[in-house]
C-alpha cells in the first residue's frame, strides 16, 4: 500500500500492522477536544481505535473496544522495536462507537444528481487495518461502497438484492458508474455470472441508457459500377457491402 509521505496536522496517521506501515485519515475525536486523532475500524462486536496521542502523525496506543464502549484491551507502539505491547487498558468515558457519531466523516457517492453521503466507513475489506466500505441498506437491498483510495469518495459499489443477486459497479467518470461483474450470493457463497464483463448499465446511474441511433446505409452503398462491357448490376439486398 502507498504511505503517503506528509507530516501531522493533515488529518493522516500513519499505522504499523504487523511489521507494514500504513496511513489512514483520522475519523474520530476520542478525547473530545475537537481534533480527529484517532482511526476507528468496525469489528464484529466493536471497533478496534488506533490514536495519535501526541499528535506527530503516527498512532501511539491500539485499543479494542468492545460494544458498549468499554476498552478491553490495549497495547502501544515502540517506535524502537516496531512492536505493540501489551499495557493496562485506560478507558475513555463516553467514547461509545464511531457508527454513532454525528461528526465521523461521511463517504460520498458521485451520483448523477450529485454526491450522496452514505455514512462513514465501518468495514475493513482488505484486512489493511483501516476502514474503508460503508454497509447502506434499504428496500432495494444491501449496498457495499467502498473507497479504495482513501479520499472520501467511493469507488464502488457491491449491489446484493433480496434474492441474492449480486452487482458490482465501478466509478468510471463524473456520476458514470459502470458494471463490471454479476453474479449470485448462496448462504456464504458467491458465484460469477459466466462470460460477464464491463457494460455500460450502471446500477446506481438513476437514469435510462441513451438511445443508440440505428445503423444507416451510406449512399449508393451495396451498388456495383459497370463494367467496360455493360453487365454490372446491384448487389443483393443481403450483401455485407450494405451494412458498411
Amino acid at each position: 500500500m502507498y504511505i503517503e509521505e506528509t507530516g501531522a496536522g493533515d488529518g493522516d496517521i500513519k499505522i504499523t500492522v504487523e511489521g507494514e506501515e500504513y496511513t489512514a485519515e483520522a475519523n474520530y475525536d476520542l478525547d473530545g477536544d475537537g481534533v480527529d486523532e484517532t482511526v476507528a475500524v468496525m469489528t464484529d462486536d466493536g471497533h478496534v481505535a488506533y490514536v495519535d496521542e501526541n499528535h506527530d502523525g503516527r498512532a501511539d496506543v491500539m485499543q479494542t473496544i468492545d460494544a458498549d464502549g468499554v476498552v478491553v484491551e490495549q497495547a502501544r507502539f515502540d517506535a524502537g522495536t516496531g512492536d505493540w505491547t501489551a499495557e493496562d487498558p485506560q478507558q475513555h468515558p463516553g467514547g461509545g462507537d464511531p457508527r454513532q457519531d454525528p461528526n465521523a466523516q461521511q463517504m460520498v457517492v458521485d451520483l448523477p444528481q450529485g454526491d450522496v453521503q452514505v455514512g462513514p466507513a465501518t468495514e475493513d475489506t482488505n484486512n489493511d487495518g483501516v476502514a474503508d466500505t460503508a454497509v447502506v441498506q434499504d428496500e432495494a437491498g444491501t449496498h457495499l461502497v467502498t473507497d479504495f483510495d482513501g479520499d472520501g469518495s467511493a469507488d464502488q459499489i457491491v449491489d446484493i438484492n433480496p434474492a441474492g443477486d449480486v452487482t458490482i459497479s465501478q466509478h468510471t467518470g463524473d456520476g458514470q458508474w459502470t458494471v463490471v461483474e454479476q453474479g449470485r450470493l448462496d448462504g456464504q457463497k458467491y458465484t460469477p455470472n459466466p462470460a460477464t464483463g464491463a457494460t455500460d448499465d450502471a446500477t446506481w446511474s438513476f437514469g435510462e441508457p441513451e438511445p443508440q441511433p440505428e445503423p444507416q446505409p451510406e449512399p449508393h452503398a451495396g451498388r456495383a459500377g459497370g463494367s467496360a462491357g455493360g453487365r454490372g448490376g446491384a448487389a443483393p439486398a443481403d450483401s455485407d457491402a450494405l451494412w458498411s
